[in-house]
């Protein structure tokens, strides 16, 4: 099954009415926005929008214009929402809280819609924006106690630029990619965004005790599956010591045993619902995240999200 995809063009609004169409689209792919300035008669925009595993996708291509969320949008939101956007052409600047972002081609920003934001659209822009609600990340990432600063993520190497590589080809294919498979690319897409969101963090956060803890935790997400994984495994595949490895985690409000155990059922729950592992055993499921018992991975899977197992499935994949 495809995913459709919900279009609007100024083409199709009378030019004395584009200002107030293009502030309602805005509203209603970014969440509230207002346009303070009369649009010309001349304005183009187009948008194009796919829902996505519980997030969005968004490409909006528009001419010069400018735009505002204020303190008033933000209090009266009921849930935050990060945007993570690519620029393709054209330019753009953003003001996040105090601080300026001036935007081009190629480059990636990180909004959140907890902070009055201001955009101003230089040159015709082409856009994609990914539209995630903090609720989904936070899951994901439980040592993260708080959404990312706004601000821009280095796109030209490393991790930022796979995010970068990765966001364009999903809005790409969003429209072809069938949804069997969309839990399996949206969990692809947090870890590359978790990971490029740990580079954007400002120094005097992101030290070397966080870079570290960062670097233990990766290596616990790629050996979820091995039974034997203990933080004495972890100390020493990263050549650190017991006391240090229990004191990085201690900063983050969770233990090496509990992080293990957080994702390790995270990723069952996500096997569980999707539809791509329907055929598959839950026992298979828990054994191929390193439980290796079935008994002990149901009681401690019910104790986490309040159900069962199979009541997951079910209420999942009717």
């Amino acid at each position: 099954m495809q995913n459709a995809a919900t279009e609007w063009s100024s083409d199709q609004i009378p030019p004395g009415d584009r200002t107030d169409a293009w502030e309602s689209i805005l509203s209603q792919s970014y969440r509230d926005w207002q346009v303070p300035q009369r649009l010309p008669a001349t304005f183009f925009a187009q948008v194009r929008q796919y829902d996505f595993a519980g997030a969005s996708i968004v490409e909006t291509i528009c001419d010069p214009c400018a735009g505002e969320r204020t303190a008033d949008q933000v209090r009266r939101d009921d849930e935050l929402i990060v945007g993570v956007q690519l620029t393709t052409s054209g330019r753009e600047r953003f003001k996040i809280g105090d601080s300026g972002v001036d935007v081009a081609s190629g480059d990636l920003v990180v909004w959140t819609t907890d902070k009055a934001v201001q955009f101003e659209v230089m040159e015709r822009l082409h856009k994609v924006t990914l539209m995630i609600p903090w609720s989904l990340m936070r899951d994901r990432f439980p040592e993260r106690k708080q959404p990312p600063t706004g601000g821009k993520i280095e796109s030209r190497t490393g991790v930022g630029s796979l995010l970068a590589v990765h966001l364009l080809a999903l809005s790409n294919e969003i429209a072809s990619l069938d949804q069997a498979v969309q839990g399996s690319v949206s969990r692809s897409t947090l870890e590359l965004l978790g990971i490029a969101l740990s580079g954007q963090l400002p120094s005097s956060t992101f030290g070397a005790n966080a870079a570290m803890l960062r670097r233990v935790q990766d290596y616990i997400l790629q050996h979820l599956h091995e039974e034997d994984l203990n933080p004495t495994k972890v100390a020493e595949a990263n050549h650190i010591s017991l006391r240090y490895l229990y004191m990085l985690f201690q900063r983050s409000d969770t233990t090496v045993s509990e992080y293990i155990l957080h994702n390790r059922l995270h990723a069952c729950k996500q096997a569980l619902t999707d539809p791509a592992f329907k055929r598959i055993q839950i026992s298979e499921i828990a054994f191929r995240w390193g439980f290796n018992s079935t008994s002990h991975f149901c009681r401690t899977f019910k104790e986490r999200y309040g159900a069962a197992p199979g009541d997951i499935r079910r209420q999942s994949l009717p």
